[in-house]
């Protein structure tokens, strides 16, 4: 209202009587119209009196009657001139009041929809402010228009709006979540949150609307391009008191931001959800741009960017539900960088963790948690400064860390552990009270958990020294994963380092089974898991003294397990990582140990154990054992025994129901032979043999071709393999029925002489030639593998 007064109309007006002398109630007048007003009425006060003027009474000298006629024709004029001036200020105070009583039902109606507005009757509101705008354009007054506080009233009704609604959506979403055990789920709740998100969206649409209305007749438009989408203002009358202020430009935004977040809340998602981030950028580019203008009154401040930030942060639920790269944390972030280069104001703390949870929660971005990590960096280094308000939080550390924890990234331990270290060294320097507490250590060891880089193991003495230091008790998380990451460490590290962490992980189940014991109230559990991954970490080793370890860990899964401890569990790993620990442990009867734990194995499965239901690898395990036999003894009845188990084994596999026998299989078992069995026409016939067989299976690859090259003479393979081999353009190829399960596609075609052959096949040198149809299996073999759907040069 008081920006309307500035532009000289009145406020409130309310004329009762007929008369010009009526009394006015209701309201004051315009300090112009009381100026007209007083006017008016000397004139008409000054008109009655000078009527009753007299002629002087004195006549000097013999001009008496000249003077006479003159002063009369003076009078006469001075008469009429004051009935002019009387009867103009009567028709100027008639005008007068004819406006006043105008104005006086404008106001009437702003009065109305603020009143409307505040009760929350905002279609009411709405339809009342439309009607004065049509009625004052179609009257061609622009003193008819609603006044500002009609339409702040309005959006600020459509916020009040919004935010009643969002507390009845998170009432109800509490209720689905107590509801969640439930044997129905709760569908109807999911309904009504999903049309709230929709009306908070058309709230929002509604101040939208309201703020482009007050650009386009205030003029704002007339200087800027206009936010309308679609059409123009269908009239040329403008009313610059209705220029919009901050205010109005942050309710907007906020309204954006609300609906954006709510549908985010409720994987609610439609067309105007999406767009909704980018119309409040634009908001905000449209504040920066009024802002260069002092006279505009118009200035971003921090909560409009951490708005349009929410808003942009927000927007990603249809990538997050379809593993697609989210586009929310980009667009947060560009509006930040905008916010961060402002040199009027500066970004709180707020906003820094808003961005780090946008890109702790976003999908598809490697770098995400080096953004993180970088914001969290500069807020530390902020607080180090004198920025008290820019204190790292617990939930802030924690919330880097886990990001790390997801993170594909041979660096990500060692990143982790820098956060780490940068939360002991700043609570050490007593600037803060925040210690990093069991999540944060659990975090840590999670990522190098997930590390194949071997140098990361050796700081886990260092971890668990911090806890203890720091009062802080492991669980049985943190030992787990700190078995686990030992595991790895002697898994790639070099053979020299094997023994080291092997031995390593074996002492921290020693440890580990020490705090269980400990007292009968504790946070540490052993599990299968424990000893699967402490038995997989013997493997590595290749020590008679490993395999017994291991195999004592093994039977000690399966003796408690049959006493009903279901954590105890073995699985499949823990099988066949006893079996690796037997092959590589270069004993002489490995090789029976190894079958020993397979046969224990299939038993286990047999009585129920799913878990632990043998594969393809498990038996090929024993095989590798039986053929490593060699290494371990010079003995030939001990080398036929292996060579005689590994057959068996192959010969078991083809009785099988899942467990067939393929290429690799057959490589293997000729591998066996060929170490086992000396130089000599037995040792050929035996690769004949296994050859033959896998001729007949149709697992000829060539890698079996050329495994069987290498082991015997020329002429047994010119024999066996090129005398009879079909030719194929010119090069002599492998019978398709050797290959045919491979796996490969079978694809046929017209030659010359009308014969269907099939394509690719397998040249006697072992090489696949090349055609159309090999490279489509091997295009299928990428495309099965991650981030490699979409390949230049491939086919749908």
């Amino acid at each position: 209202m008081m920006l309307r007064r500035c532009f000289g109309r009145p406020s409130s007006l309310a004329r009762r009587g007929a008369n010009s002398s009526g009394a006015w109630r209701g309201g004051a007048l315009h300090r112009g119209a009381v100026d007209r007003l007083a006017a008016g009425r000397a004139l008409a006060a000054s008109a009655s009196t000078s009527s009753a003027l007299q002629l002087p009474s004195t006549v000097h000298g013999g001009g008496g009657c000249s003077a006479l006629v003159a002063d009369n024709c003076a009078i006469g004029k001075l008469q009429i001139d004051t009935n002019k001036r009387y009867w103009g200020a009567r028709h100027d105070l008639r005008a007068f009041s004819s406006s006043a009583d105008a104005a006086g039902d404008v106001d009437g109606v702003d009065k109305q929809i603020i009143s409307l507005a505040e009760s929350g009757d905002i279609a009411k509101a709405e339809e009342a402010l439309h009607k004065m705008q049509s009625d004052a354009v179609s009257q061609n007054n622009a003193e008819g228009f609603p006044d500002i506080d009609s339409y702040t009233a309005l959006m600020n009704a459509c916020i009040d709006e919004q935010r009643r609604l969002i507390s009845a959506i998170e009432d109800e979403t509490h209720e689905i979540e107590m509801d969640a055990n439930a044997t129905m789920p709760n569908e109807h709740g999911t309904e009504a949150n999903e049309q709230g998100a929709a009306a908070i969206m058309t709230l929002s649409e509604k101040a939208h609307d309201l703020l482009i209305q007050m650009e386009d007749l205030s003029g704002v438009s007339d200087h800027y391009s206009s936010m309308r989408l679609s059409g123009s203002m269908n009239t040329d009358l403008r009313d610059p008191s209705l220029k919009p202020t901050s205010h109005h430009y942050d309710s907007v935004i906020l309204a954006f931001a609300h609906a954006v977040t709510t549908a985010h809340d409720t994987h609610y998602t439609s067309h105007s959800t999406k767009n909704a981030p980018y119309i409040a950028q634009r908001w905000l580019g449209r504040m920066e741009t009024l802002a260069f203008d002092p006279q505009s009154g118009v200035t971003p401040t921090v909560d409009t960017y951490f708005h349009v930030m929410e808003a942009c942060a927000a927007s990603d639920t249809a990538a997050s539900a379809t593993n697609q790269k989210s586009k929310g944390p980009v667009l947060a972030q560009a509006v930040f960088d905008k916010l961060t280069d402002n040199t009027t104001i500066y970004p709180t703390a707020r906003e820094y963790r808003l961005m780090m949870n946008a890109w702790v929660t976003s999908s598809g971005h490697r770098a995400a948690a080096y953004k993180a990590m970088g914001l969290w960096m500069a807020m530390q280094k902020s607080f180090r400064g004198g920025a008290d308000d820019m204190e790292p939080t617990l939930e802030d550390g924690k919330m880097v860390l886990e990001a790390w924890t997801r993170s594909i990234n041979k660096h990500s331990a060692r990143r982790a552990q820098t956060v780490l270290f940068a939360m002991e060294a700043l609570h050490s320097s007593k600037k803060t009270k925040v210690q990093p507490d069991l999540d944060c250590y659990r975090h840590v060891l999670t990522t190098m958990s997930h590390s194949k880089v071997p140098a990361v193991g050796t700081n886990i003495p260092k971890l668990f020294k911090s806890m203890e230091d720091n009062q802080i008790q492991p669980d049985t998380a943190c030992f787990d994963l700190a078995i686990e990451t030992l595991r790895s460490c002697a898994r790639y590290s070099k053979d020299s380092f094997k023994e080291k962490y092997s031995v390593a992980a074996e002492r921290m189940l020693e440890r580990m089974e020490k705090e269980r014991d400990r007292s009968s109230v504790s946070l540490v559990v052993t599990s299968g898991k424990s000893y699967t991954n402490a038995i997989q970490a013997l493997a590595e080793r290749g020590t008679k003294r490993a395999a017994e370890k291991a195999d004592v860990f093994l039977q000690k899964m399966e003796r408690e397990y049959e006493e009903g401890d279901e954590t105890m569990k073995p699985t499949r790993d823990s099988y066949v990582g006893t079996i690796h620990a037997y092959g590589s442990c270069g004993s002489e009867s490995s090789f029976v140990h190894a079958n020993d734990v397979l046969q224990r194995m299939i038993a286990q499965h047999a009585e129920g154990n799913e878990e632990a239901r043998p594969d393809v690898a498990s038996f090929h395990a024993v095989i590798r054992a039986c053929s490593r036999a060699a290494e371990a003894t010079d003995s030939l009845e001990t080398q036929k025994e292996a060579l005689l188990l590994a057959i068996s084994t192959v010969q078991y596999m083809k009785t099988c129901d899942t467990n067939h026998p393929n290429a690799a299989t057959y490589r293997l078992l000729l591998q066996s032979c060929a170490s086992l069995l000396p130089a000599g026409p037995e040792r050929e016939k035996a690769l004949r043999s296994i050859f033959r067989s896998c001729c007949r299976d149709g697992l000829v690859n060539k890698w079996v071709l050329k495994e069987f090259q290498s082991n015997v003479s020329t002429e047994i393979y010119h024999r066996e393999v090129v005398r009879d081999a079909p030719s194929y353009n010119g090069t002599k190829s492998l019978p398709e029925t050797w290959t045919r399960h491979l796996g490969y596609r079978v694809r046929t075609h017209e030659t010359e002489d009308g014969i269907r052959k099939r394509s690719p096949i397998i040249s006697v040198g072992g090489e696949v030639v090349a055609s159309t149809a090999y490279s489509d299996h091997r295009m299928r073999r990428r495309w099965e593998k991650k981030n490699q759907k979409l390949l230049q040069g491939g086919r749908s």
